[in-house]
């Protein structure tokens, strides 16, 4: 092994923090820096995969010890005497983290001039050492990091003089000069491709993750003992999704007839349970016998996908460490997260998203913040925002848990959302994630063809997907193209169905046509849009799924309703758009097969090219929209053409974002990869919430003099005035953060007398957020938002100003 950190002088009095009189020695802060690594790698297997890719770059493993002493040295850069004497009065005002780095490629040329490192050697730990200069901040672009500081150079000399050296510190320091100097992108580009993307993304999270824990400890007083799937959890889940006594598990008759289930035909199944029972045992058997690490399902919408991935997950327990669900929308987590809950005790699962609070009955907020803040369950829900901001967005707290993902199992459900444009870089990133990060990745989806086919690369996806897919069973709705008056055939329609689901494009039309239905219709009509809060979704949600009243029911949506909502309905009318959505519309329509036949209505209300337009997908279905509508393309037909013709389209697309990854241009990658987009600002609505439909979180409300004992309610207005009164530390703000989301939608950014309305509100909003303190006049809990009111109350205002 190569050391690094040999002092020739004592530091004992040198001190990494400072907490009210006590002072942390630096070397404690090293020693739980260190104590810190060497559990993390332990319990993620890690040691093995940085063997791998220092093998790929044909770097010997044993400079991974090398880099272990980077990171466990990565505050070396303070001590300084100006930052000792800062630390001490409590006003530090000079920097340490690109002063460790000069510190450490000092150290790193001493060992090229001893001959101990060849220059390849050297370029690629000299790399690595970067992230020590960006641990405390986001991370940049390497072309923006390399370079000699000579103010800083003084500092660097003063502590050289602490450390045993093999040549003159003189020698040292012009010698360092002139490598930088001399080091430009073309010899640095030599060393970096997506490989070592991969490697400094996981070392810098290890290393911001262990300094934060580290620095907690001493500060805190909270250890922090990182949670993996273990033996005991393994027995738990085991049991558990063998048990009969769970509600509404059927994998104890899965598990019974699972040989009956593998071998039996289409044409031998007559029932929808047993179809799903069917897939499922076939689709395990594929994987059980593959040896490969990346997997595509495609089932329809209420094929059993959850239940699928569940078992899936049990034939891995035994050689991964964590599993990630990850899920297009917050709207959609609730379901499967609920679903896996009832085989995982509540300690080891956890949702990671800005509507769920599960830490209101725990006195260490502080200690519980910190579990979700980095991720300390074995089980994490999360969306694909959430989740693929660990590969895209340069920012600290962004990046803290991507190590997490090594030898772990990533579970991708209705992956249609995705951009288009971004299948194929997403793809490649599968590819490498499993062969260099030991990852098992799962892709599902109820519409999408395996997308992983869209790059050029070896065989490396195992299609999953059994043939009995295309049962009749779940053709439980035909679609018909409309030409009379939709909302005439709506009122026709509802005199026959119970339940009537009408999902148009936008949700200035949800409204409009909730209005005028809500006039002509003897029965229930409700709106789901997202203009609605949080709370009144998920309680409108159960009630349509429990709805039995003899009175027809009628619910508006806009593409809320689409991929995860368990709804049930008799008959559907869609307004037409991408096809991945027509396809999700159709499976809420007869989605149990409760009926013989189910009809899905489709309509052209002209919008879709325009709402579309910046899609892929879009000029695709125009140039065929004709065929489809006359008959002449079937639903199925349609679609396969699309995805043809798209993947032609997308090959234009790969290498320009590879490259971003292939260079480290951070910067790049944060700016341009939003795999959904969507021109979107939010409204906070002060309104009242009953507190009868926030049990879970009394007891934080009161802890923020939200409520008081006798209260009924929650006024948005105080949740407002506390967000705009306090400057909440960062625990503090994450656990705020989720009562204010309770009374904040989304909107799009509609445009009204040539501005947007982002435009026109700009100087009234508190960054993101609109305050609605008029929301009376346009908004109620029911109903949500009224777009056109909300438009022409605020345009018309802008010119009163004037």
């Amino acid at each position: 092994m190569m050391k690094l950190f040999t002092f020739s002088k004592s530091i004992d009095d040198k001190m990494a923090h400072k907490k009210d009189e006590k002072f942390e020695p630096f070397i404690e802060h090293v020693r739980k820096t260190k104590n810190y690594l060497e559990e993390l790698i332990e319990k993620y297997g890690i040691e093995e995969i940085l063997k791998n890719l220092f093998y790929e770059f044909k770097i010997s493993d044993s400079y991974i010890e090398t880099v272990y002493e980077i990171i466990k040295y990565h505050d070396i850069g303070k001590l300084t005497e100006e930052f000792q004497n800062g630390l001490k009065l409590g006003d530090i005002s000079i920097t340490h983290s690109d002063i460790g780095f000069y510190t450490i490629s000092s150290l790193l040329v001493d060992k090229v001039l001893s001959k101990k490192l060849s220059n390849k050697e050297f370029v690629f730990l000299l790399l690595i050492a970067t992230v020590v200069s960006r641990h405390h901040s986001f991370l940049s672009d390497i072309s923006d990091i390399i370079f000699w500081n000579e103010e800083k150079e003084k500092y660097v000399r003063y502590i050289l003089e602490f450390l045993e050296t093999e040549n003159d510190k003189d020698t040292i320091i012009n010698m360092t000069k002139s490598v930088f100097g001399n080091l430009n992108m073309k010899k640095i580009k030599k060393v970096i491709n997506i490989e070592f993307f991969l490697l400094y993304k996981l070392l810098n999270s290890l290393l911001i993750t262990c300094d934060y824990l580290a620095t907690m400890e001493f500060m805190k007083g909270v250890k922090f003992v990182p949670k993996i799937i273990d033996d005991y959890l393994k027995d738990i889940i085991l049991n558990n999704i063998s048990s009969s006594k769970i509600n509404g598990n059927f994998n104890p008759y899965i598990d019974k007839k699972i040989n009956k289930f593998r071998t039996m035909k289409k044409e031998e199944v007559f029932d929808l349970n047993t179809l799903r029972s069917v897939i499922t045992a076939k689709i395990e058997e594929k994987f059980e016998k593959s040896k490969k690490n990346v997997f595509f399902i495609e089932v329809p919408t209420g094929g059993g996908k959850t239940n699928i991935s569940l078992r899936l997950v049990r034939k891995l327990l035994e050689k991964k460490k964590k599993v990630f669900y990850v899920i297009p929308y917050v709207n959609i987590i609730e379901q499967s997260f609920d679903y896996f809950s009832k085989f995982i005790p509540g300690e080891y699962i956890t949702r990671y998203d800005h509507k769920y609070i599960d830490i209101a009955d725990d006195e260490n907020k502080e200690k519980s913040y910190t579990q979700t803040l980095f991720l300390n369950f074995p089980f994490v829900f999360t969306t694909h925002v959430g989740f693929f901001d660990m590969f895209f967005r340069k920012g600290k707290s962004d990046n803290f848990n991507f190590y997490q993902i090594a030898n772990s199992v990533i579970i991708l459900d209705e992956v249609q959302a995705y951009n288009p444009k971004f299948w194929n870089t997403l793809s490649n990133i599968f590819y490498y994630l499993s062969k260099y990060l030991n990852t098992t990745i799962i892709i599902m989806s109820a519409t999408l063809p395996d997308f992983t086919k869209f790059i050029e690369k070896e065989n490396f996806v195992e299609n999953l997907t059994p043939d009995v897919v295309d049962h009749k069973l779940f053709e439980r709705a035909s679609y018909v193209f409309l030409d009379k008056d939709i909302e005439e055939k709506i009122l026709e329609e509802v005199n026959k169905s119970k339940k009537t689901l009408v999902v148009v494009n936008t949700v200035k039309e949800s409204y409009r046509m909730y209005e005028n239905l809500k006039s002509k219709i003897d029965g229930e009509v409700y709106i789901l849009n997202s203009t609605l809060l949080y709370v009144r979704k998920r309680e409108l949600i159960d009630y349509i799924k429990k709805y039995n009243k003899e009175k027809p029911l009628v619910l508006v949506s806009t593409q809320s309703i689409e991929a995860g909502v368990d709804l049930d309905f008799d008959v559907g009318f869609r307004a037409f758009s991408l096809l991945d959505s027509i396809i999700q519309t159709m499976g809420r329509v007869n989605r149990n097969a409760r009926l013989k036949s189910a009809k899905l209505y489709l309509f052209d209300d002209g919008n879709w090219k325009r709402i579309y337009k910046s899609d892929e997908r879009e000029k695709i279905l125009e140039e065929n929209f004709s065929k489809f509508k006359s008959g002449k393309l079937k639903l199925n037909e349609f679609y396969s053409l699309t995805i043809e013709k798209l993947k032609k389209k997308l090959n234009a697309f790969t290498l320009d974002y590879l490259d971003y990854f292939k260079d480290l241009k951070f910067k790049n990658i944060d700016k341009e990869l939003k795999l959904i987009d969507g021109d979107t600002f939010s409204l906070f609505i002060p309104l009242e919430i009953p507190l009868s439909k926030l049990n879970n979180i009394k007891k934080l409300l009161l802890e923020y003099n939200l409520i008081s004992d006798k209260d009924k309610v929650l006024q948005g207005k105080k949740v407002w005035n506390v967000y705009m009164d306090n400057d909440f530390s960062y625990v503090e703000n994450r656990l705020f953060s989720k009562i204010f989301s309770l009374f904040v939608v989304s909107l799009y950014n509609y445009r009204t007398e040539g501005k947007s309305i982002k435009e026109i509100l700009k100087d009234e909003m508190n960054e993101e957020f609109y305050f609605a303190e008029d929301f009376e006049k346009y908004y109620s809990y029911k109903d949500g938002l009224n777009v056109e009111k909300f438009l022409e109350l605020k345009s018309s205002r802008e010119y009163d100003f004037l």
